[in-house]
C-alpha cells in the first residue's frame, strides 16, 4: 500500500477577509467549506479547492488573530506548488499578479519542473508549476480566468530540512520514489508520493522555523480509505514514528505523523468528502459543523466573522 498523492495543505492566516479575497478572487479557487478548528472551535478552518472539492485539490487555513509572523528557517514546509495545464498559464497569472500587486519572482526552471513563485498578502510561500495532473479536477469557474489557465490542484510541497536522508526515507516508507540520483552528498532530492511530489532541501543550519501566519502548519497525503489508512499507521508504528492515531475529521479520516525535524505530516481518506453535509452546488456558501459540534453552533457563530 502506498500513497496517492497530496491530499491537502493547511495553513495559518490571521486576516480571514483578506485570505478569502486573495485566494478566491486573485487564485480562482472556490470556498469549498467553511467550517472550525475542530481542536478549537473558536477560529474558522476554511478550504479552498477546485469547483467539486476533489481531494488533492485544496489548500486549507485556519485563523488565528493572535498569531505572530512566522521567523523562516529549516525545519519547515516551506513551499506550495498549484498546478497549472501549460506555461500559457504562468504567463497568464505573471501578468494577473503584476496587475494585482502580488509579489512573484518570474518563471524558473528548478526541480526539472517550469514553475513561478508567489506570495501573498501574509507571505505564505507559494508557486505555480506546469504540470498535467492524472486527476480529474473542474476547475472553478471566475469571470477574469479562463478555464484553460484555471489552477487545477496541488502538484507538490517543499520541505526544508537540516538533514535531507531521514526526510527521503520516512517518504519511501509511506511509498514514495525518489526521482534520478540519490546519494550521501545530495542536498536536494524529489520524491514521487503517487501522483504528486515532495520537494527536499537540506539547509544545515540552526535557525529553526517559528511557526505564524504565513506559514504551513502540516501537510496531507492521500489513501483511498480507512482500510489503507490503518495499513499506513501499521507500517509507522513498526518504525515507531509517533502519530495521532486516526482521528475523524467528518469529511475525511486521517492520521498525523511528527515526523524529521518536528514536521507534521497527515494521511487522509479520500472520503466522504465535502459533499457530505451539503450539496455541492452550495459547497462553502454556509458554516458546516460536523454533528459532534452543531448543538454548539449559535454560542460557535458568535465568534466568527461573517464571510460572504
Amino acid at each position: 500500500m502506498t500513497v496517492k498523492g497530496i491530499h491537502h495543505v493547511s495553513s495559518i492566516t490571521r486576516e480571514i477577509l483578506d485570505n478569502h479575497e486573495f485566494y478566491t478572487d486573485i487564485l480562482g479557487l472556490r470556498l469549498v467549506k467553511k467550517t472550525v478548528n475542530q481542536d478549537d472551535t473558536s477560529m474558522y478552518h476554511l478550504f479552498y479547492a477546485d469547483y467539486m472539492g476533489t481531494p488533492g485539490a485544496d489548500i486549507t487555513f485556519f485563523e488565528i488573530v493572535n498569531a505572530p509572523q512566522y521567523q523562516s528557517g529549516t525545519n519547515s514546509i516551506s513551499r506550495t506548488y498549484f498546478r497549472v495545464p501549460t506555461r500559457e498559464a504562468l504567463e497568464f497569472f505573471k501578468e494577473r499578479f503584476a496587475d494585482e500587486g502580488v509579489y512573484h519572482e518570474g518563471i524558473i526552471e528548478q526541480f526539472g519542473r517550469t514553475i513561478m513563485k508567489f506570495e501573498d498578502n501574509e507571505r505564505q510561500r507559494l508557486a505555480l508549476i506546469v504540470e498535467q495532473s492524472d486527476e480529474h479536477t473542474t476547475p472553478n469557474d471566475h469571470p477574469e480566468i479562463p478555464n484553460e489557465y484555471a489552477i487545477t490542484s496541488i502538484g507538490a510541497v517543499e520541505v526544508t530540512v537540516q538533514y535531507i536522508k531521514p526526510m527521503v526515507q520516512f517518504l519511501e516508507l509511506l511509498g514514495g520514489r525518489v526521482e534520478g540520483e540519490f546519494d550521501d552528498d545530495a542536498t536536494e532530492a524529489v520524491v514521487n508520493v503517487g501522483n504528486g511530489s515532495v520537494y527536499v532541501i537540506e539547509q544545515r543550519n540552526s535557525q529553526i522555523e517559528k511557526e505564524g501566519y504565513g506559514s504551513v502548519h502540516h501537510f496531507s497525503l492521500r489513501v483511498d480509505d480507512e482500510d489503507a489508512l490503518l495499513e499506513m499507521k501499521q507500517k509507522v508504528d513498526q518504525e515507531n514514528w509517533r502519530n495521532s492515531g486516526i482521528v475523524d475529521r467528518h469529511y475525511f479520516k486521517a492520521l498525523y505523523i511528527t515526523t524529521v525535524g518536528n514536521i507534521t505530516v497527515e494521511i487522509s481518506t479520500d472520503g466522504p468528502g465535502f459533499d457530505v453535509d451539503e450539496p455541492v452546488e452550495s459547497l462553502g456558501e454556509n458554516l458546516s459543523l460536523p454533528p459532534k459540534f452543531e448543538e454548539q453552533r449559535d454560542f460557535i457563530e458568535t465568534y466568527l466573522i461573517p464571510i460572504r
